[in-house]
């Protein structure tokens, strides 16, 4: 019952009444079926199989070329490794070389 204008009164008496649309909204929704066809692997491309066997290649080698490191260990436990002050001053000036340009 409405008493006012847009005040509505509770009735004991008077039910509510749902259509059949209302009542099936208000039923709890089932979540989606898979699909019927099954999942399909994806198909990896020969040369994108390639680049990922040479990234897991490079990926299982040893970050030091430990060959390398003994042998300049013992040279300088010798006394023999000399190291050459040119390829040095070299390689220097090419990294600083980039950053002195751009000043």
């Amino acid at each position: 019952m409405v008493n006012q204008v847009g005040h509505v009164w509770h009735d004991p008496s008077v039910q509510r009444v749902e259509t059949p649309e209302q009542q099936h909204a208000r039923q709890p929704v089932a979540p989606p079926s898979p699909p019927d066809r099954p999942q399909q692997a994806a198909e990896v491309a020969p040369e994108l199989q390639e680049v990922q066997r040479a990234i897991e290649v490079v990926r299982q080698a040893p970050d030091v070329r430990e060959g390398r490191v003994a042998a300049i260990r013992k040279l300088l436990e010798a006394g023999k490794y000399q190291v050459p002050l040119g390829a040095v001053a070299d390689r220097i000036a090419a990294d600083l070389r980039p950053t002195l340009d751009s000043e």
